[in-house]
């Protein structure tokens, strides 16, 4: 019988192995030791940056006045001048073009200096007779008593450096890389603030279908109380049951849930409608017109689309990343490149006093030391391992990443353009039947309403025709938000706009204006 073993790479001496193991229990014992408190570690730095003032700037709040009647045009305005996201963008564009001048002045030459002064002093002890003048050398004159020398002076170095790179291989494409960052900081800026002007109507509109929301839960719900009314009425008469009254007081409810809803749906909008403006007074906001349809699109998908492609900066970004990463790569091959530079030095030493110790001690001595160069430098890299062709290969390889992120954006454009296209084409005729489904369920409501008063028909029928009339009037300003979103965000991808169209405004009317049932039949309760 034969036995196999592995045996060991690594020997460890069993002290090492204890130790090892003190240490692993060591730490797993740390592991287990309870954390500080929140309010402990919070304590660490304190004063920065909670302590500082917010850097916030000079703003003055919009006047409640005008929050209160608030129209699209100017929460635009407002949101263009005053958030601090698009700020944000520009000066990070500001940044980016000083960049661009860092680069260019790398043409000229560098040019430093350096001055240092102060006084040098020594102290020179000896215990014999020519420690100082020598060995073997007699001590005369009056330093020849002396047990001890002290020796200062003050001394200025000065130095002042010229060098200029005649020839770096890494300039230009430097320069052309950070031309293309401007050019990125200059879309990011553009497509920031078009965004910005996209939430801001979004916003706008979301306020809008919220305060119709508001308005049309008030109706509706006083409608559900002037019915449950009447349905208390007829089951003490004893023409109803009390399911008929449950039923009701179920579509009462539904309603006055609906707009609690629609309250707080209205003062979320108009949080994110004052983050836009960046204004505090968010409760303030109204928009000064009711919901209604902002126009019609009238151009072709076609010429839309191409509006699209020239328009949309996100293009134009993606292209110019690919730019930047191919001028990286070019930065990167620059090492294996010489470098041309022409370095001039002056270098000038002035020392007043005793400068050393020994003969001949002059007082009030002077020493005045210059010494300047010229001289053309040429450096390269013969050899680096390879890591300048990769890293230059990596970045060529980021630019066709970079050119299939360009195809991915086109393709995403055009299927924007073509689905808020099909949005405000179709959402257009949807507008006009859901609009004439909620005068046709008002009527129906007031219809059986009234048949219901008058004894025909059961509670069952007013409970549907109810809700038929909730389910229009909430389809109806969903369909007609969707639509003006549709508007505004194609007007957003394209850069063309929609037109006022009288026509459908007209075809609309206003399907809200009779919701409310007769007051007549309160009477009845």
């Amino acid at each position: 019988m034969t036995r196999s073993f592995c045996r060991p790479r690594y020997w460890v001496a069993p002290w090492v192995a204890v130790g090892l193991l003190a240490y692993g229990l060591a730490v797993r014992a740390a592991d287990r030791s309870p954390l500080p408190s929140t309010r402990e570690v919070d304590s660490l730095g304190v004063g920065w940056p909670a302590g500082q003032p917010l850097p916030l700037g000079a703003l003055a709040p919009i006047p409640l006045q005008q929050l209160a009647n608030l129209d699209l045009t100017t929460a635009v305005e407002l949101s263009d001048r005053r958030n601090p996201v698009v700020r944000q963008a520009y000066e990070q564009l500001v940044a980016t073009q000083n960049s661009l001048g860092a680069a260019y002045a790398s043409w000229w030459p560098t040019i430093n200096a350096s001055l240092a002064g102060g006084l040098y002093g020594e102290r020179a002890y000896y215990n014999y007779p020519g420690a100082l003048m020598g060995v073997g050398s007699p001590a005369t004159g009056p330093y020849g008593k002396l047990t001890a020398f002290n020796s200062s002076y003050f001394q200025s170095l000065n130095q002042f450096n010229i060098n200029w790179d005649l020839f770096d291989p890494a300039r230009s494409p430097t320069i052309w890389q950070n031309k293309y960052l401007v050019r990125q900081a200059v879309d990011t800026f553009v497509i920031a603030r078009r965004d910005n002007k996209l939430r801001t109507e979004e916003a706008y509109i979301n306020l809008q279908q919220a305060a119709a929301k508001i308005i049309t839960g008030q109706q509706l719900v006083a409608n559900d109380q002037i019915l449950f009314g009447l349905a208390k009425s007829r089951v003490k008469l004893g023409v109803s049951s009390k399911l008929d009254l449950a039923k009701q007081e179920s579509v009462l409810k539904t309603d006055q849930v609906n707009l609690v809803n629609a309250q707080q749906t209205a003062q979320v909008a108009q949080a994110e409608l004052a983050e836009l403006l960046n204004d505090p007074n968010a409760v303030a906001i109204r928009p000064a017109t009711d919901l209604a349809p902002l126009g019609a699109w009238t151009q072709p998908l076609e010429a839309t689309i191409t509006a699209a492609m020239g328009y949309r900066k996100v293009i134009e970004q993606k292209l110019t990343a690919v730019k930047i990463n191919e001028a990286q790569a070019q930065i990167e091959l620059a090492v294996y490149r010489p470098t041309i530079s022409l370095v001039n030095s002056l270098y000038w030493t002035k020392g007043v006093g005793y400068t050393s110790l020994g003969p001949p001690y002059v007082i009030g001595a002077r020493s005045d030391l210059w010494n300047g160069s010229t001289a053309l430098q040429i450096t390269f890299t013969g050899f680096d391992g390879g890591q300048a062709r990769m890293n230059a290969a990596a970045a060529l390889r980021k630019a066709k990443a970079a050119e299939a992120d360009v195809q991915a954006a086109v393709n995403q454009v055009r299927r924007e353009v073509q689905t808020y296209h099909a949005q405000s084409q179709l959402g257009r005729e949807a507008l006009l039947l859901a609009s004439a489904r909620v005068k046709a369920s008002s009527n129906a409501l007031r219809l059986q309403t009234l048949r219901f008063n008058a004894g025909y028909g059961t509670i069952t029928d007013v409970v549907q025709a109810q809700q038929d009339l909730t389910q229009a009037v909430s389809a109806y300003l969903e369909q007609l938000t969707d639509y003006n979103l549709a508007l505004v965000r194609l007007a957003r991808a394209s850069g063309l706009s929609y037109e006022a169209d009288p026509q459908l405004i007209e075809e609309v009317g206003n399907p809200l204006a009779r919701l409310s049932l007769p007051t007549r039949l309160s009477k009845l309760n």
